[in-house]
């Protein structure tokens, strides 16, 4: 079983940096709140819609409007 999960840690920690990679290519740093959701559903800990709802709940408590 550890073997699975060092494969596991391996493979999502290589695809962290392929995205960190990708940012930076295109000019823009990631945050540590972005690689943080990368690896939220990148684990499977959340997913892709649950991410981006929590992103515009913050925005919304932060700048103040609702959709």
């Amino acid at each position: 079983m550890a073997t699975t999960q060092t494969a596991s840690q391996a493979w999502t920690a290589q695809q962290l940096a392929a995205i960190e990679a990708g940012h930076r290519m295109a000019g823009e740093e990631p945050t540590a709140g972005d690689v943080e959701a990368a690896r939220r559903v990148l684990t499977g800990e959340a997913t892709p819609d649950q991410v981006i709802a929590e992103g515009l709940a913050e925005l919304e408590a932060e700048h103040g409007f609702t959709r």
